[in-house]
């Protein structure tokens, strides 16, 4: 059972996401704030978009008012509160069921972002050789490090985001048509209540 510390140390730890949770004996907590944190921040770094930048700093004023806020609890409450890996890193207990649950589950959506890891990656790699050959100062040369830099990370990232939301309208379809028994049920509560309205 965690027991409630100083509220000044706290805040001072909460400034770090996920050591404000650690220091109320919430490890897991903490360890996924961490993570995601420096997840969101590698992502960013490796694409090379801007524009993702918001996402660690949203994660780290939530972290950091999810701190505050436990600590803010009343004893009863706070000795209720479970420590639990968030983020869907709860399987990392059972690292085993973890992995194949993240197959079954998440494997397209892992595929996806590793391919575009990987082909922004390359793109670097390839870009930096041709600068150092050509030189940056090369008017050619710009315009390839602007649409490779610029244009064509955002351009992938703008496919992967409708892709994942094709896939998920595709996969909320699948749940309404696979389940024929539910739709029956549905069709038979609304017979009756249309009999029960003539009735009346």
């Amino acid at each position: 059972m965690q027991k409630k510390k100083n509220r000044f140390w706290l805040f001072i730890l909460s400034l770090i996401p996920g050591a404000g949770q650690m220091y109320l004996g919430f490890m897991k907590m903490g360890v996924s704030f961490m993570l995601g944190f420096a997840g969101l921040i590698a992502f960013a770094a490796i694409t090379n978009m801007g524009v993702l930048a918001i996402f660690p700093v949203v994660l780290y004023v939530y972290s950091f008012f999810h701190a505050n806020n436990l600590g803010g609890l009343s004893d009863e409450a706070f000795a209720a509160m479970k420590d639990e890996y968030l983020f869907g890193l709860g399987g990392i207990d059972g690292i085993e069921e973890f992995r194949i649950g993240l197959v079954e589950k998440y494997r397209k959506i892992v595929a996806a972002v590793l391919l575009f890891l990987g082909v922004i990656m390359l793109g670097n790699v390839v870009l930096d050789i041709l600068v150092d050959i050509f030189g940056y100062d090369n008017r050619y040369m710009q315009i390839v490090c602007y649409y490779l830099y610029d244009v064509f990370p955002r351009v992938l990232f703008a496919a992967a985001v409708i892709w994942v939301g094709a896939s998920l309208l595709r996969g909320k379809k699948k749940t309404f048509t696979a389940d024929p028994d539910s739709a029956a049920d549905l069709q038979d509560t609304a017979a009756a209540r249309g009999i029960g309205d003539k009735e009346d």
